[in-house]
């Protein structure tokens, strides 16, 4: 394993679009920053539930689904691919069910009353499952908190390490085509994690500009990954490689 293989921040250029995407998700959250310490009113009228940020977590949460799925049906059917097929279709429903959670399955929209069981333990009166209190416990703060940060801190600190170190993990996460993140994606969400959470003491709610950042970045590791060659389609193996083709075209000339 090559010292250049820890220190590039890329394996490939990173594709326009997600650059762009990039662009206003920090325009977004480092305003929301901004606007929390100059009028912490405007900031929680700005941050309120059905608001943009909420809306763009959901977005972002549909495509990444969308896009999961698009991987999963694109694998050959054959037992080679069996398991990758499998993990790509987990990660759609995952993300679809993360999606429907963010707009509690409709409810607001539809105007459909919550059933007597989630007025008695959820939080806010919702049919949701992430503002459930299940014996004196906050299934937010638990699961979807502290649970749920631990993995993130795994998958993206500690097995791109592992990837790139140790051949076995390597053929055991290609045959599962789980996509890893590449360097400048985990300093991504290094500078944004340390940056929000130094707002929490002014405001509990600055947690959704962690979130919806959090759910662009998983997008940039599913469609930029620093494996590519998991990629089954033909046009996102494209949409990652024309990039790299292009600046060593511009090189040449």
């Amino acid at each position: 394993m090559r010292i250049e293989d820890f220190t590039r921040l890329a394996s490939t250029p990173i594709p326009i679009p997600l650059i762009g995407g990039l662009a206003i998700v920090l325009g977004i959250v480092f305003y929301g920053l901004i606007l929390l310490r100059q009028d912490p009113g405007a900031f929680h009228i700005w941050i309120r539930e059905d608001g943009l940020a909420e809306w763009l977590t959901f977005v972002e949460l549909s495509i990444m689904s969308i896009y999961s799925f698009t991987v999963s049906f694109s694998f050959e059917h054959c037992s080679e691919t069996k398991a990758a097929r499998r993990a790509w279709l987990f990660l759609g429903l995952l993300f679809l069910f993360g999606a429907m959670e963010e707009i509690s399955w409709g409810q607001r929209i539809l105007g459909v009353k919550s059933p007597e069981w989630f007025m008695r333990h959820n939080r806010q009166g919702e049919t949701n499952i992430h503002n459930l209190v299940i014996y004196g416990k906050n299934m937010n703060k638990l699961v979807f908190g502290k649970f749920l940060t631990v993995l993130i801190i795994i998958y993206v600190g500690v097995i791109p390490l592992l990837y790139r170190s140790n051949k076995r993990v390597k053929e055991f996460i290609n045959r599962w085509a789980i996509p890893i993140a590449q360097n400048y994606q985990i300093l991504l969400f290094i500078i944004i994690t340390i940056a929000i959470r130094m707002h929490l003491n002014l405001s509990k709610k600055v947690g959704e500009l962690l979130e919806f950042s959090i759910c662009y970045i998983t997008f940039l590791i599913i469609a930029h990954p620093y494996n590519r060659e998991i990629i089954p389609f033909k046009k996102g193996r494209a949409f990652v490689r024309k990039a790299s083709l292009d600046e060593r075209e511009g090189e040449g000339s």
